[in-house]
C-alpha cells in the first residue's frame, strides 16, 4: 500500500511521486481515487493546488514541469523521471 503524505514545505526525497490535485474538478477527483489505489513503496506527496498554489508553483518551476492538474509527477534521484495528467493517471503508472 502506497503512503499519501499532504505535502507541507518546499522539500522532497530524492524519490517520490507528486500528486497535484483540485478539489473543484471531477477529473481531479477520478485521479485521486487512481493514486490512492496505487501500490508503490514511493512516497507519494498530495498537493491541493487550489489551496497550496504556492507549493504548486514551486513543484513547477523547481522540477522544470508545466502545471496541470490532476497532475502525476515521478521523482527519481532529484529529477523527474515522468509526468501524467488528467485521464492518463492510473493506478499502474508507478510500481
Amino acid at each position: 500500500m502506497s503512503t499519501i503524505i499532504p505535502m507541507q514545505e518546499k522539500a522532497l526525497p530524492e524519490d517520490c511521486v507528486v500528486y497535484k490535485h483540485s478539489t473543484t474538478c471531477p477529473i481531479s477527483a477520478t485521479a485521486a481515487n487512481e493514486v490512492r489505489a496505487m501500490a508503490t513503496t514511493l512516497p507519494i506527496y498530495w498537493i491541493n493546488v487550489r489551496e497550496q498554489r504556492e507549493l504548486s508553483n514551486w513543484v513547477a518551476a523547481t522540477y522544470d514541469v508545466a502545471h496541470e492538474s490532476p497532475q502525476l509527477i515521478l521523482i527519481k534521484g532529484g529529477k523527474p523521471a515522468q509526468t501524467w495528467s488528467h485521464y492518463d493517471i492510473n493506478r499502474t503508472n508507478v510500481s
